[in-house]
């Protein structure tokens, strides 16, 4: 890791464990207590957890809204409390009657914006609880339907009942709640039965470490494996700036954007959100905010401020 501050570790976390549980074997291993996540894995689920450390903590909203990618079997005929193969079987449906050229016609309903009402096990709060402890307690829980996006849901591999699937979704997303859907259109009901976790913006699984690694990886040899801070948003545009304006910002100044000559990042990039740099370190993440005729001159909105 070159920056000592923090910075990222992609975990391929196994089945049976929670996202908790990386994040304390990462505490025990580094010897920190400053240590997050970015996108919880349900136990049952495999894949890339982004682990936050240090600093990095505060990057977690900006790498929790990134598009994922999923590698989910779906279990047609079989309809659980939870969506998936851990919850409690409601219904049993024979699946017969559906056949591949069905599926593929589902599957493209899906594509695009869509309304999808989360699982009521979630953690979700309703009214200050979390939905899953109320669905325990055998309360109605009903949640809201939200708006998610499906970039891209492709049939991989169809063998009745089951069908695998590759998902590439906004964050927020439900892939249990996506695999009942489809069953629902389908007429026979349907369960996630297995989810791996394969991407997370730019960040890919094949890059990360195995969580049973992190008990066995020296402190050093984990270290090495740490994003910095500045790396941790490669499609975020970087913004250098000089040594004095730079401890200015980490004292709370707010930089107008003519101070950081952003001219060319406002017409070229367009982008809601800069890195603000020095010598190589992340210094600050800006936002524009409005910027209309005359805005040039206006301070730019600090979001996160990196000491």
């Amino acid at each position: 890791m070159q920056d000592a501050k923090g910075g990222i570790l992609l975990v391929d976390k196994e089945e049976g464990e929670t996202s908790h549980d990386v994040v304390e074997k990462v505490r025990r291993a580094l010897r920190t207590r400053r240590v997050g996540h970015a996108g919880t894995l349900d136990p049952f689920a495999t894949g890339l957890l982004l682990i936050m450390i240090g600093e990095a903590t505060k990057l977690a909203p900006f790498i929790a809204a990134e598009t994922k990618a999923y590698d989910a079997t779906v279990r047609l005929g079989i309809e659980t409390d939870t969506y998936d193969r851990t919850g409690k079987v409601l219904r049993t449906t024979s699946t017969v009657q559906v056949e591949d050229l069905t599926i593929q016609e589902v599957l493209k309903g899906f594509l695009g914006e869509v309304k999808q009402v989360p699982p009521p096990y979630s953690a979700i709060k309703v009214r200050g609880r979390r939905a899953y402890k109320l669905a325990r307690e055998g309360r109605a829980v009903k949640l809201a339907p939200r708006k998610v996006r499906i970039h891209e849901l492709v049939a991989t591999e169809i063998n009745l009942p089951f069908i695998r699937l590759w998902v590439h979704c906004s964050s927020g997303t439900y892939v249990r709640s996506l695999a009942s859907d489809i069953g629902k259109r389908l007429g026979c009901g349907a369960h996630l039965a297995e989810l791996r976790r394969v991407s997370i913006g730019p960040f890919r699984v094949e890059k990360a470490m195995a969580s049973k690694d992190l008990q066995e990886k020296r402190d050093v040899e984990i270290r090495e494996r740490i994003i910095s801070l500045v790396d941790a948003l490669p499609h975020v545009p970087s913004v250098e700036m000089d040594k004095e304006m730079a401890k200015r910002v980490r004292n709370g100044y707010c930089p107008r954007q003519d101070e950081l000559d952003l001219a060319e990042y406002v017409s070229g990039h367009g982008q809601p959100f800069y890195k603000l740099v020095h010598k190589g370190e992340l210094v600050a993440i800006a936002g524009l905010g409005d910027t209309g005729e005359g805005s040039y001159s206006k301070a730019l909105r600090l979001e996160r401020v990196f000491r």
